[in-house]
C-alpha cells in the first residue's frame, strides 16, 4: 500500500502550528513544509524560524556528516532490489519501508539546508564557523548527489511511493530531489530487465534512460562452437582469450562436463607436474631446491601479468590486473595523502572487500571476462572520483 505522504505531511505541519519549543531538530520539519509550501501552505514557518538562534542553528550543523548518508544511501539500493527480487508480501512490504527510509534521510538533509536559507533571510546570514560549517555541509550534499545521481535506477522498485513524494514537492524543489523522481516512471524497467519484450512498451520506445540501461544488460554474444578446441585451451592457459571468449567459455563449461574437466586438468596440471616431479627426487634434492627457483614446465611460465591503467591522478593511480583468468584491481596513492577505495559488482550489493598490499589497496575481482564493476575513490575528505570498468 503507497503511503499517503500529504496526509503525513499535514500533520506535521499542524504539529508546527501548535507550538512547542522549535529546537535544531525542527529544522528538518521547518525546511520538509518549505519545500511543500503549495500543498500545505506556510502557517507557523515563520514563528518557527524565528524560535531559533544563531546557536541552534550552529549546534546543529556541528552534529552533521553528510558523507555518513552514502552508506545509507548504498543500503537503501540493496533493499529496494531485495524487494523487487522477492515475492510480493510482508517481507517485500519490510524491504520497501527500509529503503524508503533511506531516500528520506537524504530528503531531511535538503529540508534542513532549505530551512537555514530561510532563517538567514529572517535573521541575517551566519557568519564565522557556522558559516564555513554551513558550505561543508552544503558541498557534502553536492558530492553525494553527483556520485549517487546517476545511479537513481537502483531505486524504480520504491516508484509508487516515490512519486507520491515527488507530487507534493513544489515544483521548483523536484528538479534537486532526485532521489524522488529521477526514473520515477521508469517501473516497465523492471519488467523488461527479466522478460524482454518483442515490442516494448511506450514508455521503454521514449525513455533514453531506461533504453541505455537495458542496452548494458545485454548479454555479449559469442561466436558459435560446439566444444572448446585445442587451440581453445591453448590460448586459455596462456591468458590469452579476449572477455568475449572467457565469458562464452564459462557459460559452455556450466553445460558441457566434457570441457569443464579440460579446464579443471589446466589448473591443476602445473600442481600435479610438480607433484610428481618432487617424488621422483631424492628427499636431498628436494630439500635443496626449497633455495631455488623450482623448475617448470614449459607452459607454467606462460600466463602473463597484464596491467591496465585506467585512471592517473596527482594523488592516486588505479590500475587493471588481469592474471590468467582472474583479474584484480589496485588504487595507488601518489601523494602521501589518505585515499579510500570501495568496488561494486552490481548495483545494490556491498562493496568488495580490500586488501591493503605494497602496491596499494587491493581488489580481488574474480574470473573476468564481460563483467563490469563500479569504483569509487575519495582522496582524504573531498574529492570522490567515480566510474565503471569492465573486466
Amino acid at each position: 500500500m503507497v503511503v499517503d505522504a500529504l496526509s503525513r505531511y499535514q500533520a506535521l505541519r499542524q504539529q508546527l502550528t501548535r507550538g512547542g519549543s522549535p529546537n535544531g531538530g525542527s529544522l528538518e520539519l521547518i525546511g520538509g513544509i518549505l519545500r511543500r509550501g503549495e500543498r500545505l501552505g506556510r502557517e507557523g514557518v515563520e514563528q518557527a524560524l524565528r524560535g531559533l538562534s544563531r546557536a541552534d542553528i550552529d549546534t546543529w550543523l556541528r552534529t552533521q556528516k553528510p558523507e555518513a548518508l552514502q552508506p545509507t544511501l548504498l543500503r537503501a539500493a540493496e533493499e529496494a532490489a531485495e524487494a523487487a527480487l522477492g515475492e510480493e508480501g510482508e517481507e517485500a512490504e519490510v524491504w520497501r519501508n527500509s529503503s524508503m527510509e533511506g531516500l528520506t534521510a537524504r530528503d531531511r538533509a535538503e529540508s534542513a539546508s532549505r530551512a537555514i536559507g530561510e532563517w538567514e533571510s529572517l535573521h541575517g546570514p551566519l557568519e564565522g564557523d557556522a558559516a564555513l560549517k554551513l558550505k561543508s555541509f552544503r558541498e557534502g550534499l553536492g558530492r553525494l548527489d553527483a556520485a549517487l545521481r546517476s545511479k537513481s535506477r537502483w531505486f524504480i522498485p520504491l516508484n509508487p511511493r516515490r512519486r507520491a513524494e515527488r507530487d507534493i514537492l513544489d515544483a521548483a524543489e523536484r528538479v534537486r530531489a532526485w532521489w524522488f523522481t529521477e526514473r520515477a516512471e521508469c517501473d516497465d524497467f523492471i519488467s523488461a530487465l527479466s522478460n524482454r519484450p518483442e515490442r516494448p512498451s511506450p514508455h521503454l520506445q521514449s525513455c533514453s534512460d531506461c533504453r541505455a540501461d537495458l542496452a548494458s544488460t545485454e548479454p555479449v554474444e559469442a561466436p558459435p562452437r560446439r566444444h572448446l578446441s585445442a587451440d581453445d585451451l591453448w590460448r586459455f592457459d596462456m591468458g590469452l582469450m579476449s572477455a568475449v571468449e572467457l565469458k562464452w567459455v564459462d557459460g559452455h563449461t556450466e553445460k558441457c562436463i566434457d570441457c569443464a574437466q579440460a579446464i579443471w586438468a589446466l589448473e591443476e596440471g602445473d600442481e600435479a607436474i610438480e607433484q610428481a616431479r618432487d617424488e621422483e627426487q631424492p628427499a636431498a634434492a628436494r630439500s635443496s631446491r626449497t633455495a631455488e627457483a623450482a623448475p617448470r614446465r614449459p607452459g607454467a611460465a606462460r600466463h602473463p601479468e597484464q596491467r591496465e591503467v585506467l585512471e592517473e591522478r596527482r594523488e592516486f593511480r588505479v590500475v587493471l590486473v588481469r592474471e590468467r583468468q582472474r583479474a584484480r584491481l589496485l588504487v595507488q596513492p601518489l601523494s602521501g595523502r589518505a585515499v579510500t577505495a570501495a568496488v561494486f559488482l552490481a548495483p545494490g550489493k556491498p562493496s568488495l572487500k580490500p586488501q591493503q598490499g605494497p602496491e596499494g589497496l587491493q581488489f580481488d575481482l574474480g574470473t573476468g571476462g564481460g563483467r563490469s564493476a563500479h569504483l569509487m575513490v575519495r582522496v582524504g575528505n573531498n574529492e570522490i572520483f567515480e566510474r565503471d570498468f569492465s573486466f
